[in-house]
């Protein structure tokens, strides 16, 4: 038979067993698990694009502070040079420029541009420009 009582008793008989290092512990393991979730869904919206959806850009710096890549007669000497069309965007600080590499789809061929630029005497180093992506610290 059905008695309600002797249901509320033994909940209530299991409320009291629980501790407070026992209700910690329990909201711990609620908290970790929807750190743990969170922490999945936002690596699925960062997996990397195909690389012919990629904007690929290079960060150069030159051995002349003063030195000014934005000319076209220059940009088209470093497009011949590189086989690709380059595009100037901006400067940075500390002295280096950014520049949009156009003819690119993989990073086989990024390579290849960016070795054809190391070899001039006016630059002084190449690199990719990656987008930097904050991460919440917890």
């Amino acid at each position: 038979m059905y008695n309600p009582q002797t249901e509320k008793h033994a909940f209530m008989r299991i409320l009291n067993r629980l501790s407070l290092p026992g209700l910690f512990g329990l909201i711990f393991l609620i908290g970790c698990t929807t750190a743990a979730n969170q922490a999945a869904e936002n690596n699925i919206g960062q997996q990397p694009l195909p690389s012919k959806l990629q904007m690929q850009q290079l960060i150069i710096k030159f051995r002349d502070p003063n030195f000014d890549p934005a000319q076209d007669d220059y940009l088209q000497e470093l497009s011949r040079d590189t086989q690709t069309q380059l595009i100037y965007l901006r400067p940075m600080s500390g002295g280096a420029h950014v520049f949009r590499v156009m003819d690119t789809s993989d990073n086989a061929q990024l390579i290849t541009v960016i070795q054809r630029l190391c070899k001039r005497p006016e630059i002084l180093y190449v690199e990719q420009d990656k987008m930097m992506r904050h991460q919440k610290v917890q």
